[in-house]
């Protein structure tokens, strides 16, 4: 066979790797400094003029051989992972960023010079190129020069141009100045100098080892004043540090095989930085330290090495920080709810190297990531991390709110204020000191006022938020009920027609046949065999059937409980009948309920919920007991609830309470809920989960109250 090789015209592939690959005028500029970099280069020097675009730098330079070779070769790059002399980590491996010329003129040529060598001049109008020895006053170097240009370019675009290299260049050790109408503007990485308190509160650093597949998560915060520490302890308001083994918070359904592409990820690091935005009239509430603060408007920028690949611009949201925000919009003062930092309280940066992540491989653009699976293993270990920084600040405001809500319970009566309601004319005979304390009761009146709209607000999103949640598990319910009732009709059949199928089979004669060796020796055409399955199968349809129905009446959401002990043992008695390996041990040690009032739907959702949660969790095991203690002191039942399983993953060890909050599951098909309903019921009735173990079966101890 005749070997053949494609041949592309120089106008269109122009057209295709440079004006269509390089989105802006900014990008494309980008591209060639990252070949000044790459050079060895001390200095970028980028001249905008009205007609003609130089980029000067004094690096290795190319020769005529360099210019045939590798520069007029597309998609053939001869940069290997450093330059050994400067110790540079090399930006190109493509062979294309040369085209980023045809993005921002019609014309251009590179004038270039190796140290004690000729220099070379090459230029192409995009039809024709060609290159010749030239004459140069410099030793080493390349001058680059676009002409013709497709854009005009005033001071706007300029400013544009030098915001757009200060984000997306990290490096240190490359000097860029752009020079325009005769001014010269240094540009220094956007990141450098910036100080907590200033321009943001809260530090949130991220490294992940992949060897040990380990991410460490520390957290330096200057969000709260010093007088929180006596509210908030064991928490410290200042600094959170963690690590955590991320084998055990991927799911199978993520990845498929985790510890392999954990391990093949690499190495990489994150910076993050946190800010409220406009504090107003929570900054006392909540004891912030500081009003208003000077964020860098960048999002999350990633670099691979020094020069960003993703977010050049700022704008681009690659984590899917809104994402996050949007699917768990809870306040930070959500009882049960998970808050997650919006898109506009972030910014920061994600560290990844060219040798170590080869896994992340980049667009041909090099203008963000192939959204491989490694991509998203990628995004949702910096997810975690994220979280963590979420759960720990939420932390801190649910004390502080608690402290509030103490507070505002223990205020003094607005005694001058009454006095003046009831009898307006007294103001007039009221001393200076009792008119200031007029004036300041007022003013607190004023400002629980906006608070409690302001907290309005929140309670509005938090019950939006658990209602979206609960509509789709009431949805899933009712239409199972409309099955139920559908099934509930033809219960006789389910409980009769494994019974009937036998008898008729005897009466025909040919059960006896069908139970001998011959007809059993293979599974699937195993007729006994199957009809036992299908009776064991009908059995819990039929159980099912009654949980279903069952749970739905409506007297079950207004009649008052007389008695602990007899819903308890009710709900025990349904889990016994459909699980025969369940084994119960009620201990009520107090059932007067006096003047507990509480329906039975309440109790069925907690115990159901818990019940549920010990069966999946240890269904390989033989035997199961579950021990449930009930002690009701006046208006609040205490109960310690256990059983004998395998305790909690290990990702839950250090932080038990975690499992409460919502779509938190150690299993690949598990939705996270069941816990989450438990904890948001029993703050329903002003109870709370005081202790979990893990370690030896599962430990839950939680009130509620009547």
């Amino acid at each position: 066979m005749k070997k053949l090789k494609f041949t592309i015209e120089d106008k269109k592939i122009a057209e295709l790797l440079g004006r269509q690959n390089f989105s802006t005028r900014e990008s494309a500029i980008f591209e060639l400094l990252k070949n000044c970099y790459d050079s060895g280069s001390k200095t970028c020097d980028i001249y905008i003029e009205s007609n003609c675009i130089k980029i000067i730098d004094s690096g290795d330079g190319m020769n005529q051989d360099d210019i045939e070779s590798n520069w007029m070769h597309v998609g053939k790059s001869n940069k290997g992972y450093k330059n050994e002399q400067n110790n540079r980590v090399l930006a190109g491996s493509k062979g294309v960023g040369r085209f980023a010329l045809a993005r921002l003129g019609n014309s251009a040529k590179v004038i270039s010079k190796k140290e004690k060598e000729i220099a070379v001049i090459w230029e192409t109008d995009w039809l024709t190129s060609g290159v010749k020895e030239t004459s140069v006053d410099f030793s080493k170097g390349t001058i680059i020069e676009i002409s013709d240009l497709r854009d005009i370019w005033r001071w706007k675009n300029v400013e544009t141009l030098i915001t757009f290299i200060s984000r997306a260049y990290k490096g240190g050790d490359m000097k860029i100045h752009v020079h325009f109408e005769g001014e010269t503007y240094n540009i220094y990485p956007i990141f450098e100098g910036i100080k907590m308190g200033e321009n943001y509160v809260s530090k949130i650093t991220m490294r992940y080892d992949s060897g040990k597949m380990r991410l460490s998560v520390t957290i330096e915060s200057d969000e709260f004043r010093s007088e929180v520490k006596e509210i908030i302890k064991p928490i410290s308001e200042r600094y959170y540090e963690d690590v955590f083994d991320m084998i055990n918070e991927i799911k199978k359904d993520e990845v498929e095989e985790p510890e392999q592409y954990l391990k093949e990820l690499g190495d990489f690091s994150a910076e993050l930085y946190f800010y409220l935005g406009r504090i107003g009239i929570g900054k006392e509430k909540f004891m912030y330290k500081h009003n208003e603060i000077n964020k860098l408007d960048t999002g999350v920028i990633l670099y691979r090495n020094a020069f960003s690949i993703s977010s050049l611009d700022g704008k681009k949201d690659w984590l899917d920080i809104a994402s996050r925000a949007r699917l768990s919009p809870a306040a930070a003062t959500h009882r049960t709810g998970n808050w997650r930092v919006r898109q506009n309280q972030l910014f920061g940066f994600v560290m990844i190297d060219k040798n170590k992540n080869p896994m992340l491989k980049d667009l041909a653009n090099r203008q963000g990531l192939e959204e491989d699976e490694y991509y998203q293993l990628f995004k949702n270990i910096i997810g975690f991390g994220l979280s963590r920084f979420e759960r720990y600040r939420q932390s801190i405001i649910k004390k502080i709110d608690d402290k509030n809500k103490i507070k505002n319970k223990q205020k003094e009566n607005n005694k001058n204020l009454k006095h003046f309601l009831n009898k307006p004319t007294t103001v007039t005979k009221m001393s200076e000191k009792e008119l200031v304390s007029l004036v300041d009761e007022i003013k607190d009146i004023q400002r629980e006022a906006k608070e409690q709209s302001q907290a309005r607000e929140e309670s509005t999103k938090q019950h939006k938020y658990d209602v979206r949640i609960l509509n789709v598990l009431a949805t899933q319910g009712l239409r199972a009920s409309a099955i139920a009732h559908e099934l509930h009709n033809k219960r006789n059949s389910l409980e009769s027609g494994y019974k009937n199928i036998i008898e008729a089979l005897e009466e025909y004669g040919f059960w006896e046949e069908l139970n001998s060796d011959e007809f059993t020796r293979v599974a699937y055409k195993n007729v006994p065999q199957t009809l036992e399955r299908l009776e064991e199968i009908n059995i819990k349809l039929i159980a099912f059937l009654d949980v279903i129905l069952n749970k739905i009446e409506k007297n079950k959401f207004s009649q008052k409980i007389k008695s602990i002990k007899n819903s308890l043992e009710k709900i025990v008695e349904t889990w016994s009948q459909q699980y025969t390996w369940l084994n119960f041990k009620l201990n009520i040690k107090n059932d007067k309920i006096g003047e507990f009032r509480i329906t039975n739907d309440v109790l069925e959702v907690i115990f159901d919920n818990l019940i549920l949660n010990s069966i999946q969790h240890n269904e390989l095991k033989d035997k199961l007991i579950i021990k449930i203690s009930v002690e009701i002191n006046g208006n609040t039942i205490n109960v310690e609830y256990g059983d004998n399983g395998i305790g909690l993953s290990k990702k839950y060890v250090k932080e038990p309470k975690r499992i409460l909050e919502v779509h938190e599951t150690s299993r690949d098909d598990g939705h996270g809920l069941g816990m989450w309903i438990v904890n948001n019921t029993l703050h329903m009735y002003e109870g709370e989960v005081v202790e979990i173990d893990g370690n030896q079966g599962f430990n839950m101890n939680f009130n509620l109250k009547g």
